[in-house]
């Protein structure tokens, strides 16, 4: 989901070429702003279902790929990790599918710094 974030966000706010440019903006997205900016449901309230099911897929599977990477004696069933692998490919199709104006205004926000008009 990350790395579908990140292409997101430089194919929106860049384009499709993938350049100097591109590679900055692919590599600015930063796993915790992004997961607080993903958990910010305030601000998610203006985005369609597919974008808020996104961040809540992108926030709580990070956390569990977190767990994953440090928990030294962590067992996992395969039928749960399945579970997750199906829901995050579920949930990109569906936040693909949303107009890309809103998914670049969804880059936008787990990228920047909000600032108050």
């Amino acid at each position: 989901m990350f790395h579908c974030l990140a292409a997101c966000a430089a194919n929106s706010l860049i384009g499709h070429v993938r350049d100097v440019a591109w590679h900055q903006t692919y590599r600015a997205l930063e796993y915790g702003k992004a997961r607080r900016a993903c958990q910010a449901q305030r601000a998610l309230t203006t985005f369609p279902p597919a974008v808020r099911r996104f961040a809540d897929a992108f926030a709580t599977l990070q956390k569990a790929r977190q767990e994953a990477d440090y928990a030294l004696d962590g067992r996992y069933e395969k039928a749960a990790v399945q579970a997750a692998i199906d829901r995050v490919e579920r949930t990109i199709a569906q936040f693909e599918q949303v107009d890309a104006r809103l998914r670049r205004a969804f880059a936008a926000h787990v990228l920047f710094n909000r600032r108050p008009s």
